[in-house]
Order: structure tokens, then C-alpha cells, then sequence
């Protein structure tokens, strides 16, 4: 039984060796490496959600500034439309105006062609009635 102690005592104390060499250069490295790279991780991650809340800020600014442009450019356009309809109306109330004057001057001037017509023909007939009367009279 001594020498099953004694190999259990080697075995102990060979494995303790192995696991005090594989611990220094294995387990401890790896150790500092993955927790490096959890580091690492960590970072990256909350940096990422950082970045996520950045972009959402940005994001809701942007829709901000994008609602507000487009409600001055409805507010420009029916401005702007508003302005156009008065000044067609304008331009037609000026027509009209400007039609209705020639209008009137027209009628004027036909009033006046009447009255010289009419003149004239009075004129004429009071010439020639004293012709027609005397050659009805001659037949």
C-alpha cells in the first residue's frame, strides 16, 4: 500500500506541475485575452447603443425639420396660390373694366354714325320728295 501512496503522491504532485505550467502559459494568457476581448465587447456594445440613441435623436430632428419645411412650403404654396387668384381676378376686373370703356365708346360712336345717317337721309329725302312728288304728279 505504500507504493500506491507514493504514486498518488507523483501523480499529485506531477499534475500540480502540469497544472501550474499549463496555468502560466495557457490558462492565465487566454484569461487576459478573453477578458481583453469582453472588454472589448462591453465597449463596443454600449458604444453601439450610444450611437443608436445619437441616430434616433438625429432622426427625430431630422423628421422635426422635415415636417416643419414641409408645412412652410404648404404655407408657401397657398400663399402664393392666394396672390396668383388676386391677381387673375385683378387682371379680369381690368379687362372687364377696359372692355366695358370700349364698349361704351363704340356705342357712342354708332350712336353718332346714327344720327349723321339719319341726317343724311333726311337731308336726302327732303331733296328728293319734291322729284318724286312732282313726277307722280306728272303721270
Amino acid at each position: 500500500m505504500h507504493i500506491i501512496y507514493s504514486q498518488v503522491l507523483i501523480q499529485a504532485v506531477v499534475f500540480w506541475i502540469i497544472w501550474f505550467l499549463l496555468n502560466q502559459v495557457f490558462f492565465k494568457p487566454f484569461s487576459r485575452v478573453y477578458e481583453k476581448r469582453n472588454l472589448k465587447t462591453v465597449k463596443a456594445i454600449e458604444e453601439a447603443k450610444l450611437l443608436n440613441k445619437e441616430t434616433e435623436n438625429v432622426e427625430s430632428e431630422l423628421r422635426k425639420k422635415i415636417d416643419a419645411a414641409i408645412e412652410s412650403a404648404n404655407s408657401l404654396r397657398l400663399s402664393v396660390t392666394e396672390d396668383a387668384k388676386k391677381s387673375r381676378e385683378d387682371m379680369l376686373k381690368k379687362a372687364n373694366e377696359t372692355m366695358q370703356q370700349q364698349l361704351k365708346s363704340m356705342a357712342g360712336l354708332l350712336e353718332k354714325e346714327k344720327v349723321e345717317i339719319l341726317n343724311k337721309l333726311n337731308t336726302d329725302i327732303k331733296q328728293f320728295i319734291p322729284l318724286i312728288s312732282r313726277k307722280m304728279m306728272l303721270k
